[in-house]
């Protein structure tokens, strides 16, 4: 089934995910309806499963019902922790960033074909490569570091972290700083390497056709984003 999974979202194309992302940054800046927002969630999670991320659509669903049912029965009974603030821009950024989870989980190589077909000057074209690398890749420091503390010993209870919060930052962001910089340092060497900075057209390894599931989800996606702000 997993492979099935990976199989169903190797067929997705850098502009596919892109304009998923454009509707969901729309879906969350224009629909006033609950209902319709929600909607649009529940669409991201049947994408999510159908492409093999189960374990983090549950996640995602599971902080946004327990926003929307805190906004909606909680805060207006004058219950204001967690504030209000914060769990109305977690119920605004949540669509945008579902979508951009999927957008990264794609080769980047797809999203850069996608963006050197725009004519995009090569200063821009070059640190969006190392954005794009830069994300996924310091995701996984950011896990590896995490599990050398917890073997280490320095990741305990919920109540050690709680009480030694920044004991904890430490022993996190100290190496992870050290690793941002060798990491970028190693994708600006390979972007150029790889030809960044030669003049004149270049060609990539992956295509910008758009395959039928990249119609499909972008037909459902365009549906109810017109449905959500009519």
């Amino acid at each position: 089934m997993r492979e099935n999974s990976g199989h169903r979202f190797e067929e997705v194309g850098g502009i596919g995910c892109l304009m998923l992302t454009l509707c969901a940054c729309l879906v969350s800046i224009f629909t006033k309806s609950y209902f319709w927002h929600a909607l649009f969630v529940l669409w991201l999670v049947i994408l999510f499963t159908y492409f093999g991320f189960l374990k983090q659509s549950i996640v995602y669903l599971a902080v946004y019902v327990f926003t929307v049912v805190w906004l909606t029965t909680a805060v207006p009974r004058g219950i204001l922790f967690p504030s209000p603030m914060l769990l109305g821009m977690i119920y605004k950024f949540i669509v945008p960033v579902m979508a951009a989870y999927l957008t990264f989980h794609i080769p980047s190589g797809k999203l850069i074909a996608v963006f050197q077909k725009c004519a995009m000057p090569r200063t821009a074209l070059l640190i969006l490569v190392v954005i794009i690398r830069f994300i996924p890749t310091i995701s996984e420091e950011t896990r590896a570091i995490w599990e050398a503390m917890r073997v280490r010993g320095f990741v305990g209870s919920g109540a050690k972290i709680f009480l030694h919060p920044l004991k904890t930052m430490e022993y996190a962001v100290v190496p992870l700083i050290f690793r941002s910089i060798k990491v970028a340092d190693e994708l600006a060497a390979a972007s150029i390497v790889r030809g960044i900075e030669k003049p004149g057209k270049k060609e990539s390894y992956y295509s910008i056709s758009i395959s039928k599931t990249d119609v499909v989800m972008l037909v459902i996606s365009g549906c109810l984003l017109v449905v959500s702000i009519i």
